[in-house]
């Protein structure tokens, strides 16, 4: 036994695992640099002082903010040091350098700053989509003055990269930012951020977007649904006449009627050319009853409902929607289509 304890006294410990160091070193700079916090504050301070901004929306100098980039400190470290070496070794072109380096990274402000000064946000749209599909915010931007505006980012505030384009004079633009969805219902997106590192890349400047433009959610559509109802309650849809498989009637012929649509029989009795008319009958309507789906939850049953409501309006059936305390007429076409949807995404909330 003490063999045996002194072997394993005597074998070294096992190191840590490069991705626990990484998750401990993480943590600590979690710890001391809440970054969400901070960002969250600063959110807060900007609407408070400002209101919500929404668009249409000109940015202005009093909205616009600067700070040196992670690239931007590297360079201005470097200076300082340069600087030091010159004054210690009397090296006036090594100050020079510094001087001349240090005024062209400091007019590159002015030029992020006008980079983003009097542009209009025109609109922020977006698209319903259904849940766990990324949903996508449009950014409109109109750039109303004689000049171009280069390498101008929107981004969701809680991303650090999003969408870039550059802006020709008196010219929009559309940015597109996704944002990722979870459940039904309207969807929130956070606040928007515009900036833009033109020219170099030493300073960031930005500005805070509060969107009011919300984003429909539909319920997810079940993979596997049960078989649609074939039939509701004794609606029926018309017959659509045309091309179709079963036989409507017979009617003169008429120049250009196809010949497998001439009834030969019955002409040759008549002594004069019948065509028979085709039509597409149309399938019954059906009746997508919440109550009809026994032994599921009701967000399960929410989401056989909109699978229903897809494979019906794939069908061009004619279709009607029941949910407790809400009916919607049977109807079939893209505007029944998306009040079904909506109807099923603002259940119950």
């Amino acid at each position: 036994m003490n063999t045996v304890a002194a072997a394993d006294s005597s074998t070294p410990p096992a190191r840590r695992s490069p991705a626990r160091r990484r998750g401990l070193l993480g943590a600590l700079w979690a710890h001391f640099w809440p970054r969400e916090a901070i960002r969250d504050w600063v959110i807060g301070r900007v609407r408070k002082r400002g209101g919500a901004i929404t668009p249409p929306y000109t940015l202005a100098y009093r909205g616009i903010f600067i700070l040196p980039t992670v690239f931007g400190f590297g360079f201005g470290g470097m200076l300082v040091f340069t600087a030091l070496g010159g004054l210690n070794f009397n090296n006036n072109l090594a100050l020079l350098l510094v001087f001349v380096l240090g005024a062209l990274a400091q007019m590159t402000t002015l030029l992020a700053y006008r980079n983003l000064v009097g542009l209009r946000v025109a609109a922020v749209r977006s698209e319903p989509v259904f849940a766990g599909e990324p949903a996508h915010l449009y950014l409109d931007l109109d750039n109303p003055e004689d000049r171009h505006r280069f390498a101008v980012e929107a981004a969701l505030a809680t991303d650090r990269a999003g969408d870039c384009v550059d802006l020709r004079p008196e010219r929009p633009a559309s940015l597109a930012l996704a944002l990722p969805t979870r459940r039904r219902g309207w969807l929130e997106p956070p606040p928007l951020r515009i900036e833009t590192r033109y020219p170099m890349g030493f300073f960031r400047a930005w500005s805070w977007v509060f969107p009011d433009t919300q984003c429909l959610v539909y319920p997810r559509p079940a993979q596997s649904p049960p078989p649609l109802p074939a039939t509701g309650a004794g609606h029926s849809g018309q017959a659509r006449r045309g091309d179709g498989d079963q036989v409507y009637g017979l009617r003169n012929y008429r120049a250009g009627d196809p010949l497998k649509h001439i009834a030969w029989r019955t002409s040759a009795r008549h002594g004069q050319l019948y065509s028979r008319e085709m039509e597409s009958p149309r399938d019954s309507a059906c009746v997508l009853d919440f109550h009809r789906l026994d032994g599921m939850d009701t967000e399960q049953r929410l989401s056989v409902l909109t699978a229903w409501v897809l494979q019906a309006e794939h069908r061009q059936l004619v279709y009607a929607l029941v949910l407790p305390g809400r009916t919607v007429a049977p109807a079939s076409g893209p505007a029944h289509r998306a009040e079904c949807l909506e109807v099923l995404a603002l259940f119950g909330t």
